[in-house]
């Protein structure tokens, strides 16, 4: 079995409308709630072996609090370009190559790709994933090569407001 965290990277910041979308950072909202996010997956004991995340840098922010908090080493982080605006499809072939080694990875990412994941693998119908917004995916492929969103099922959703 495989465990796949996906987390919207938390609330960025809009005050610069001339920035690249890639290079806005976090605001105030995102860096109050990536901490206690990461705060939560460590008490309902979501630890990946692996965190893999977008190169903007809003989301590399947010991945950032998740490492320090979860006590990872460099050597279990990833920065990986294909996360940037990747549609729902993108984050499953990019979990097909993780070594098997790994049982369990965190993504982080953007909106829309993490809402239509989300639907493709619950059975109830999520309207949006907010910003720092955590799935936890299990999946029965033995393999990660064999992840997809037939073997997949979203056993939670967890977000800051709810905190």
């Amino acid at each position: 079995m495989k465990t796949l965290y996906i987390v919207r990277h938390a609330k960025s910041s809009w005050a610069d409308l001339s920035m690249q979308d890639i290079d806005r950072p976090l605001n105030q909202r995102g860096k109050r709630d990536a901490p206690i996010m990461s705060s939560k997956c460590i008490e309902l004991k979501y630890i990946p072996e692996l965190i893999i995340t977008s190169n903007a840098k809003r989301a590399q922010e947010t991945a950032d609090c998740f490492i320090e908090k979860f006590g990872l080493r460099q050597s279990q982080t990833e920065v990986n370009g294909k996360l940037y605006h990747a549609p729902e499809d993108t984050y499953f072939e990019e979990a097909q190559l993780i070594d098997d080694s790994i049982a369990s990875a965190m993504m982080f990412g953007h909106n829309p790709g993490i809402t239509y994941l989300a639907n493709n693998v619950s059975d109830k119908y999520i309207d949006n994933v907010p910003t720092c917004g955590v799935l936890i995916i299990t999946s029965t492929a033995s393999s990660w090569v064999d992840i997809d969103p037939m073997n997949s099922k979203l056993i939670n959703f967890i977000y800051p407001k709810m905190y």
